[in-house]
């Protein structure tokens, strides 16, 4: 009886201490490692497209500590690997990626990685390319070309005329709509403009963003410009107070929160501004980007003294 009643004593002392272990390694936080996550905003699950047409895969990965690297995947093949402009890692990385489409029905799938080397869950989407190239997207363009052209005639008659003088400044500022009709479909930050241009410490300031909307109808937004110090562009220096905007198609300037100011004595001070949507579920911030999905629009300021 004595052997028997030393082992389940052993037993026993080797299962409390297991559950000691393992409650130390969870008060340590080994257990508790954070994944990212990451949001998939295009393309639409169930999408269709052509063989041979480029397949535009936008995501943004979010981190408390800094998206490293996203990873592309077709069919559970990695196709491409991209990285944020930080090498260290940024808390929220919105990506533009790219893929030749071919014929059949394919899972696309965004993961992305942390600083620690965590891996998020794979989003995964769904779309059908069907065989054969594309109807070029070209041929709708090409009859307003020659309308512009043919319209051209008409406004020498008009020049004498002292009224429709201005009819005739506004031709040139035509060219620059084109590009707002190649922009793809979505809400677009084109530039940012601060007032005052100069700041003063203490002065508050407001930022002016452009927006283009090519979605075809407004768009409500909640929005703010982050601050950023240019040694520092991991963590923003301060921001504007959110605001929700509702913003109509085409170009349209929008004024921010005029609240933000550098307070207190010192030196000038070099800062860059960008701004950011704001997910009403989440909470995540995601920069704007340009029209042309290089990036978000910045500008670079100074407040003195």
């Amino acid at each position: 009886m004595r052997p028997r009643s030393l082992t389940a004593i052993l037993l026993l002392l080797l299962s409390l201490s297991s559950g000691a272990l393992a409650c130390d390694l969870s008060t340590l936080g080994i257990a508790q490692a954070t994944k990212p996550k990451v949001t998939l905003q295009s393309p639409a699950p169930g999408a269709q497209f052509h063989e041979g047409e480029d397949v535009t895969i936008q995501s943004t990965s979010t981190d408390p500590g800094g998206i490293v690297r996203v990873e592309l995947a077709v069919d559970g093949v990695t196709v491409r690997t991209d990285v944020p402009p930080i090498p260290q890692g940024q808390t929220s990385f919105t990506l533009i990626q790219r893929w030749k489409a071919v014929a059949g029905t394919h899972t696309l799938g965004v993961r992305a990685y942390n600083a620690a080397g965590a891996a998020s869950d794979p989003v995964l989407v769904s779309v059908t390319v069907a065989p054969g190239a594309a109807p070029s997207p070209i041929q709708p363009t090409q009859p307003t070309a020659p309308t512009v052209i043919s319209t051209q005639p008409t406004l020498p008659p008009v020049l004498p005329t002292v009224p429709l003088a201005p009819t005739a400044t506004r031709s040139p500022t035509r060219p620059p709509a084109s590009p707002t009709i190649a922009a793809p479909p979505g809400v677009w930050a084109v530039s940012i403009r601060l007032d005052p241009k100069e700041p003063k410490r203490g002065q508050g300031v407001t930022f002016l963003v452009t927006f283009l909307n090519t979605t075809g109808n407004p768009q409500g937004y909640r929005w703010r410009v982050r601050i950023y110090r240019p040694d520092n562009m991991k963590h923003s220096f301060g921001d504007t107070a959110p605001i929700n905007s509702t913003i109509p198609v085409g170009k349209a300037e929008i004024a921010s929160d005029p609240g933000w100011a550098v307070r207190g004595p010192g030196p000038c001070e070099d800062f860059l501004a960008r701004v950011f949507w704001i997910d009403p579920d989440s909470k995540a911030e995601t920069e704007f980007l340009k029209p042309d999905q290089s990036g978000g629009p910045a500008v670079s300021f100074q407040v003195c003294p």
